[in-house]
């Protein structure tokens, strides 16, 4: 169908039942002719004013704006037009896509443009952020009271099918109960001194969600990495592993823990020193190839900031922000370490707090969740708490915060339930 012919209609449409304006996702510049955007804006403002739209009302505002406008077009549009009510949203439904593909089409010619002309920059990335802004622009963020109740009813009625986890499952259930799993758009930091087992705890949850999840391990390569999923996985003494001091009963467990494994869609990127511009990119390719899911990272501290001479603070300080922004723009959760600064060991309660982490204002702010992880037999290899380890929940956006406590198998990397719980309201 001629895309122009079509904008023609749903003006038509719009100006002889004012009520389907209501039913476009548009926004002006989804029209190809200037004319037909101005007519289009006016609209939406004389709407805006909770003022009736019609011929008067239109050509008074085109008037004041945009006295170019031959209003002889717009007597003619009503006079001559032809339109279905009833069609409003399919007009709609084939401006937009016409309107996407001319956006797309511009980004390709500028990206080209400028790798022909060795423009400085990434103008690759650059251009996915522009394409990925096409896709988003179709999104609808406006809604009456009666849609927005309709849609948390429909949460609800989702979150009872799954039991409450009505986002990505940790492994953990009483974490889960407390938080509702990873949600969409939000950003968790997991905070904890070394050797508390924070890799451990990634890993296990990456491992246990059971969806199209990416590692950025700038911590470790992905020879250890995989290694640590055979040990969780087929509960495989790591040191043994390490050493290949295995028997024939634990060849056969490992041979077909990889068997079993092998096709999960887990993506693992080990660039050392990675960046957070080369972070961002590595997530979106994984988005439009794999279909990713959820990210996860190990740690903030060691993700560098786009300008390396600048001091700690203020890189930490941009890849939080960045990568709250990377969770909104790819509508996926991002699950990310903290290392947590030593002066804790010098306390005499050494369980980290909100404020410990290393470079933490920006980790306060922009997170929707803030765990710590402690074990007590880190500190003490007598202590009556050993083997246990405690997630504590100190901020939550979805729900209440408390003390998440866990069995801890270290020769298995394994974070496992306890039959209880306490939490803080």
């Amino acid at each position: 169908m001629n895309s122009r012919k079509t904008e023609q209609q749903a003006l038509y449409v719009i100006i002889r039942h004012p009520a389907t304006l209501s039913q476009c996702n548009l926004v002006p510049e989804d029209f190809t002719h200037t004319t037909d955007q101005m007519i289009f804006e006016a609209m939406l403002s004389v709407a805006a004013n909770n003022t009736p739209v019609d011929l008067v009302t239109i050509s008074e505002y085109l008037e004041h704006k945009y006295r170019e406008v031959d209003m002889r077009y717009l007597g003619e549009l009503v006079e001559n037009g032809f339109g279905l009510e009833t069609s409003i949203k399919t007009y709609c439904e084939i401006i937009k896509k016409a309107s996407r593909k001319r956006q797309a089409s511009s980004i390709a010619r500028h990206l080209q443009q400028q790798l022909d002309e060795n423009y400085p920059g990434d103008p690759i990335a650059e251009a996915i952020t522009k394409l990925m802004a096409v896709d988003k622009s179709s999104v609808n963020y406006s809604y009456t009271l009666k849609e927005a109740l309709h849609k948390s009813v429909e949460a609800i009625q989702h979150a009872a099918e799954l039991d409450g986890i009505v986002g990505i499952p940790t492994g953990l259930t009483d974490l889960d109960e407390s938080t509702g799993g990873f949600h969409n758009t939000d950003l968790t930091v997991i905070g904890a001194r070394p050797a508390m087992g924070k890799t451990a705890l990634l890993f296990g949850m990456c491992l246990a969600s059971g969806k199209r999840g990416g590692i950025i391990s700038a911590e470790q390569g992905a020879q250890q990495a995989a290694s640590r999923f055979i040990s969780m996985k087929g509960s495989l003494d790591s040191q043994k592993l390490r050493t290949a001091q295995l028997n024939e009963a634990e060849w056969s467990l490992l041979s077909g823990t990889v068997l079993s494994m092998r096709d999960l869609p887990i993506f693992i990127n080990d660039q050392p020193a990675i960046d957070i511009n080369a972070l961002v990119r590595q997530a979106r390719e994984w988005k439009f190839n794999e279909g990713l899911e959820v990210l996860y990272i190990d740690y903030i501290q060691k993700i560098k900031g786009s300008n390396q001479k600048d001091p700690k603070w203020m890189q930490v300080t941009e890849v939080v922000g960045a990568l709250k922004n990377l969770a909104r723009e790819l509508n996926i959760p991002v699950v990310a370490l903290a290392q947590v600064k030593r002066d804790v060991d010098t306390r005499a309660d050494k369980r980290p707090q909100i404020g410990d982490m290393s470079d933490a204002s920006e980790i306060e702010k922009e997170a929707d969740v803030i765990m710590t992880l402690y074990r007590d037999d880190a500190y003490d290899e007598h202590s009556e708490f050993k083997g246990l380890a405690d997630l504590d929940v100190v901020k939550n956006r979805h729900g209440p915060t408390g003390t998440i406590r866990t069995k801890f198998i270290g020769k298995y990397f394994q974070f496992k339930d306890l039959n209880h719980s306490t939490y803080q309201d």
